[in-house]
């Protein structure tokens, strides 16, 4: 069964495209990585197509004004590359931009577990150990406390 995707509320506009970022610098932009993630490895396959096409014309025009962006998988223990939410950079922080399942609001570097980059080549993620910010990891995986429990779960 299919989530519902929840488009947040929370962004508004963006100072610009890529604003923000490291001091003195723009955020670079995978804005068309991204992209090509959702669509060729995390939501990829005909029973999710109905999802992925919802998600991609979000990112197309109602994420339009922001270029850089973050994957949350869904947990680091099952190692899997399932799509939980989607954060895009706003205003110097990791917003929430759309959702599967419930996930936090703001991102901050301390509750990542794992980080890593897309290899848009072999259409996979790849771990980044020694790689430890958000401005540079295409999506993560949160520290379990992070994570909201689903509703009837102990």
């Amino acid at each position: 069964r299919q989530e519902p995707m929840r488009r947040c509320s929370s962004l508004g506009p963006s100072s610009g495209p890529g604003s923000g970022g490291r001091p003195g610098g723009r955020v670079q932009s995978n804005r068309r990585l991204i992209r090509n993630a959702l669509e060729r490895c995390c939501l990829k396959g005909d029973p999710n197509r109905e999802q992925r096409e919802l998600i991609l014309r979000t990112l197309d025009e109602d994420l339009s004004s922001y270029e850089r962006f973050v994957i949350l998988f869904r947990s680091v223990h099952t190692g899997r590359h399932d799509f939980r939410a989607l954060y895009a950079y706003r205003d110097g922080a990791w917003v929430r931009a759309l959702q599967l399942m419930p996930s936090p609001q703001h991102l901050e570097e301390r509750m990542v577990a794992q980080f890593l980059r897309y290899d848009s080549g072999s259409k996979e993620f790849r771990e980044m150990p020694s790689l430890q910010e958000l401005d540079v990891a295409d999506a993560i995986f949160l520290q379990p406390q992070h994570l909201q429990k689903p509703r009837g779960a102990p």
